[in-house]
């Protein structure tokens, strides 16, 4: 779905950037940070949102195995 990443690290607070994110149910959340990868979104409008800007692309098949066991 189409995300609104924020810069992190105060390098420029309140600058947002177009971005995409995979909407899952919020309770994903504890077992995708229990996870080994953890895997850390962020929780919005009931939804938990994994902003693929974070995501090297070669690090997608990582993220989508720990999705499918976390829902397992």
């Amino acid at each position: 779905m189409p995300a609104q990443a924020t810069v992190g690290g105060g390098g420029a607070p309140g600058v947002r950037l177009p971005s995409t994110a995979v909407s899952l149910p919020e309770p994903l959340a504890a077992p995708l940070r229990r996870g080994e990868p953890p895997v850390v979104g962020r929780a919005e409008g009931g939804r938990l949102l994994l902003d693929l800007r974070a995501v090297p692309p070669e690090r997608d098949g990582e993220v989508l195995e720990a999705v499918l066991k976390a829902a397992g």
